[in-house]
């Protein structure tokens, strides 16, 4: 699984960043995206995954701060 690690990166960088991710990596979801527990990541990981019709959801209760990008099943 492809890992995009987000801590140390800079607020205007984001989305770019993620969209890339996203897109360079859509043959090979899922992905996993670690934004910690940064509200304004993980707010940009949501916008990303719902422009290209896909989904995400926390990697785990223990984990809240990193994120598995899938395809959308309804879509």
């Amino acid at each position: 699984m492809n890992i995009l690690d987000l801590h140390g990166t800079e607020h205007d960088e984001a989305d770019f960043i993620i969209e890339r991710f996203v897109t360079d990596n859509f043959q090979e979801l899922p992905v996993k995206i670690i934004t910690g527990n940064s509200p304004f990541f993980i707010s940009k990981v949501s916008e990303v995954t719902s422009k290209h019709k896909l989904f995400c959801y926390k990697e785990g209760h223990v984990n809240e701060g990193c994120w598995i990008v899938v395809k959308s099943q309804w879509f």
